[in-house]
C-alpha cells in the first residue's frame, strides 16, 4: 500500500551514512504502514505545492487514496518500495534503522538509499537557487512562509582571540 503524508518536523540527521529522521504519532496510518515495509520517503515540494502539502497532511489514507484524489504524479522507488513524487525537486528514498519513542511521538530514523535532486534549481551541492526554487516554510497553523530570494542572507563568523 502506498500512502503520502506531511511531517511538520523532520531533519538530515548524518552524512556517513546520509540519515534522515522524521517524527510521527504511533496511531497514524503512515507510521503503521512504515513499521510494516520498513522504508520511507522523504519529499520536497516548491511552495507553489503548499496546499497539496496541508492536503496529504490533513487527510488520512485510511479514508482516501490521496494519489488518486489530489492527482499526485509518481514513480516508483528503485531501491526501497516508496513512490517518488514527480513533483518534487529533492527526495530521498530510506530504510528505516531505528524507532525511538519521544513523548507522544516516535522519532524514525532512516539510511538514505537513494536521492534525487533537480540539479537545474541548486546552485551548488547544497545551496538552493532561490530565483528558481522558492521553498514552502510550515509555521504551524496551515500556514506556511516562503522563501526565495527576496531572503536575507547574514553571516556571522566569530572569532575567538589568542
Amino acid at each position: 500500500m502506498k500512502n503520502v503524508m506531511a511531517s511538520g518536523w523532520h531533519t538530515y540527521i548524518g552524512s556517513s551514512p546520509g540519515m534522515y529522521g522524521i517524527s510521527l504519532r504511533k496511531e497514524t496510518y503512515s507510521h503503521g504502514l512504515i513499521e510494516k515495509s520498513g522504508g520511507f520517503g522523504v519529499q520536497f515540494l516548491p511552495a507553489h505545492r503548499s496546499e497539496l502539502i496541508q492536503a496529504v497532511g490533513t487527510f488520512s489514507g485510511r479514508d482516501i487514496d490521496k494519489f488518486q484524489h489530489f492527482e499526485i504524479a509518481y514513480e516508483d522507488g528503485v531501491t526501497v518500495d516508496v513512490p517518488i513524487l514527480l513533483e518534487a525537486y529533492l527526495a530521498y528514498e530510506c530504510k528505516v534503522v531505528d524507532i525511538h519513542t519521544c513523548g507522544d511521538h516516535d522519532w524514525i530514523v532512516g539510511e538514505i538509499k537513494q536521492a534525487y535532486r533537480d540539479d537545474e534549481l541548486f546552485l551548488d551541492e547544497d545551496t538552493p537557487e532561490f530565483s528558481k526554487l522558492h521553498i514552502p516554510l510550515y509555521v504551524g497553523r496551515s500556514t506556511y512562509l516562503v522563501a526565495d530570494n527576496t531572503l536575507q542572507k547574514k553571516v556571522h563568523p566569530f572569532y575567538l582571540d589568542k
